[in-house]
């Protein structure tokens, strides 16, 4: 393991992957510059990881990046030096039928390395109290702060994160409901169609408002499970047409019911 001193991002590499571990904390420390003005983000530990280190230090399955919170309040951003090849060819496999629309806007292992930032604000997420326990509003507001970060630092990887969304709404959902997200753990396929519909609404809200809705989050941190449908809607109006397009027909159901998983365990299917 060698390390990468930064007060702001110290990093951890397994031999072999310094040189990737530069550029992703370059990557990271682009994120953090434009987050940062908006409250202060305390250090987060980037670990960037053959397998036997990870499965030294980590339950995850090797090869999607996650975040984690220690016990104590440290908090930390996991990445795989490279991508199994089986993850590649499932993901290949899974993203046909969207494939099958525009093809894909790039390759598979930039996509992953791009989502990085998506694990590195669920931790700025955490640190600002903006993190409800609720998984569907947890991974929205991880794209959120991430599309609202490349918005102001890269503009071309803002473009190709809100592609990538776009992609991935062609996917076929088995149930189009932030219900059932919340209440069951959704196959591959439904997790990436629900992350696209979140990258897709995150990037409108950014193009359509730049900040305003995370200054009212900040304004409300920290949320609360009970009350944080109640705080987006006040915040952005909208969300009430959005959570009406993933109701039931019959009945309405609260999508803050039940707690589920997020983009980090899709690597745990089977």
């Amino acid at each position: 393991m060698q390390a990468l001193p930064h007060p702001h991002l110290p990093t951890q590499a397994s031999e072999g992957s310094v040189l990737r571990a530069r550029a992703m904390q370059g990557y990271l420390l682009e994120l953090r510059s434009a987050l940062s003005r908006y409250r202060p983000i305390p250090s987060i530990h980037l670990m960037v990881l053959g397998q036997e280190d990870w499965n030294a230090r980590a339950r995850n399955p090797y090869g999607f990046a996650f975040q984690r919170t220690s016990p104590s309040g440290g908090l930390f951003v996991f990445l795989p030096a490279r991508y199994p090849e089986r993850l590649l060819w499932r993901l290949r496999e899974v993203l046909l039928p969207a494939a099958k629309q525009d093809g894909l806007p790039g390759k598979l292992e930039e996509f992953l390395d791009l989502n990085l930032g998506h694990e590195y604000a669920h931790a700025v997420a955490v640190a600002w109290g903006l993190r409800t326990r609720v998984r569907w509003v947890d991974e929205f507001l991880a794209n959120y702060l991430w599309l609202l970060a490349l918005w102001q630092t890269n503009p071309d990887f803002f473009k190709l994160a809100r592609a990538w969304g776009h992609t991935l709404t062609h996917l076929t959902p088995s149930d189009p409901q932030l219900g059932s997200y919340e209440r069951k753990k959704p196959g591959v396929s439904d997790q990436l169609w629900f992350q696209g519909q979140f990258t897709s609404l995150a990037a409108e809200l950014v193009g359509k408002h730049q900040d305003r809705l995370l200054l009212g989050l900040l304004e409300a941190a920290p949320l609360k499970r009970s009350t944080v449908h109640k705080v987006l809607v006040g915040l952005e109006p909208s969300f009430k047409r959005w959570f009406a397009e993933f109701s039931p027909k019959k009945q309405r159901l609260s999508p803050l019911e039940e707690q589920s998983v997020g983009w980090e365990s899709l690597g745990q299917e089977s």
